[in-house]
Order: C-alpha cells, then structure tokens, then sequence
C-alpha cells in the first residue's frame, strides 16, 4: 500500500514526537512543529497584523475549498504556506495533474499575490525520509528560536526529502544571513530554497526609518557567476522561472528582475557545500 506525502510525514512525526519526548528542551520543540498539523512545517507565531493574519487564514480557507471541489486527492500530497498573501506549495505528487490543479486552485483565491510551486513529481516520502525532515525542522525551529537578532514569528518552513523551503521576511541582511547559515549547517540538509523578502526602512539595529517602513525587497543574495569574498560560487543556483509566478499566466515577477545581489556572509564555525537557491 502506498502510502500519501502528508500521511507518512504525519506518521513520522509520530515517532520523532516520541523519541523528543525523552528531552526536556527537544520535546518542547518537536511539539511546536506538530502545531503545523504533523507535516514537515511550522509558521513560527504571527507578526503580521490581525488584518494580515485573517486575510492569510482566508486565502488559506479558499484554497483548500478549492482544491476540495477540484481534487479530492491534492490535500493529501501538497502542503500549503501562507505569508503575507504568498503561497508556497511543496510536497511530492504521483500525477502532474494533481500538482498543475493545486497551482490553479491557489490562485483562484483571493487576494492571492505570488504562488510558487516546489511541488515535485515523484513517489511519497519513505517512512524514514519523513522522519529526518521533521527533524531537520525541529533542529532549525530551536536555533532560530533562541537567537535573538532572528524574529522568529516572520518566517514559515517547509522541509521535502532533505530541501529546506523558507517563506518570509527578515528586517536586515544580518537577520537573513543568520536563518540561512542555520538551515545550510543542519546536517542531512540537501539544499535550502530561500524565499525571504528584506523589510526595507528596518535599520541593522531592528529600528524603522522613516518613510520607508511596511514595504519590502527581495533578499540580496550572491547569483551564480558573481563574486563573492571568501566563499565559493559552487553549488548555488536560482529557482526556475517555472518555480514563480505573480499571476496565472506570468512565468516570472517582474518587480524582483535586474534587482543587485550581494553575497551572503558564511557562518564563521563551520563551512558547508549544501546549496542555497536565492530569490529571484
């Protein structure tokens, strides 16, 4: 019996609950990934408003009545992240029809800004596979959770088969830098898909500028090609167009295009090969 992506990972949780509770401090934090609803993903608390909180709850409600009308089946193989109006699909299909009608569904909500599709096309998630990305989440959870230049409810995780997907938005190059070097440096983690904006008007202190708070950009992070001081270009590549889309028929955001990149400082421990898909 083959067995869906959400229901081995809910299985898998299960069992790395289990092991976590033997530890005081581990427990606690495998149980707040279990809050996501025993997948492989966590929306760290909420920053973003009542109004931003209710309207991510809604296009979270419309969609999952969509792909209800659509594909019974999509539930059970894609999760489903939402922040500020973004959506992030990841898990593994069986069917591309099932991965193209969950990509329709979500953008038929509204106030729906940007989708992107991480959905692969492949068989579910082994027992154990399952297992290690929800601990490879938990491990993240924890480092980030107890670093406090790092504003921990501006982020939601998603880990599939070993990559890492992070949706949000950091105050300053140093927060990002941070989140990034914490997820690259946890062992068995393959690859990191970085999906964080930069909040502009935000100082390196955490202080708001005038005139510029509320809006964002994307995250500045070092492209294939570029140069970068002290670290290697190897390994480090950019989502495919076919990966974002700012509406049903668009490919590609334009707003993010011919943006600068700088590079992205390494964490002074230890170095690591794992890639890390800056946003484009």
């Amino acid at each position: 019996m083959t067995l869906s992506h959400q229901r081995v990972q809910s299985l898998a949780f299960s069992l790395v609950a289990l092991v976590g509770a033997t530890l005081p401090l581990g427990g606690c934090l495998v149980a707040a990934v279990g809050a996501a609803g025993g997948t492989a993903g966590y929306t760290m608390g909420n920053e973003r408003g009542v109004g931003g909180t209710f309207s991510d709850t809604s296009i979270k409600t419309q969609i999952n009545a969509q792909w209800a009308k659509d594909n019974g089946q999509i539930a059970s193989y894609v999760d489903l992240n939402i922040f500020e109006g973004r959506v992030l699909l990841t898990g593994q299909v069986p069917d591309p029809k099932i991965r193209d009608q969950a990509v329709a569904g979500a953008w038929k909500a509204d106030g729906v800004k940007e989708v992107i599709n991480e959905i692969q096309v492949a068989q579910g998630a082994s027992f154990g596979t399952a297992a290690g990305d929800n601990w490879i989440l938990a491990r993240l959870n924890s480092d980030m959770l107890f670093d406090s230049q790092v504003r921990t409810p501006n982020y939601s995780l998603q880990c599939v088969d070993g990559t890492v997907y992070i949706l949000g938005v950091a105050r300053t190059q140093t927060e990002l830098d941070h989140v990034l070097n914490y997820a690259r440096n946890i062992p068995n983690v393959k690859q990191v898909k970085n999906y964080i904006r930069i909040r502009s008007g935000v100082g390196e202190d955490g202080s708001t500028q005038l005139g510029t708070a509320g809006s964002t950009q994307p995250s500045a992070l070092s492209a294939p090609g570029a140069s970068q001081s002290g670290a290697s270009q190897a390994g480090v590549d950019q989502p495919g167009a076919s990966q974002r889309a700012t509406g049903p028929g668009d490919s590609r955001d334009p707003a993010l295009n011919g943006q600068p990149s700088a590079p992205v400082q390494q964490a002074p421990a230890q170095q690591s090969p794992v890639q890390v898909t800056p946003l484009q």
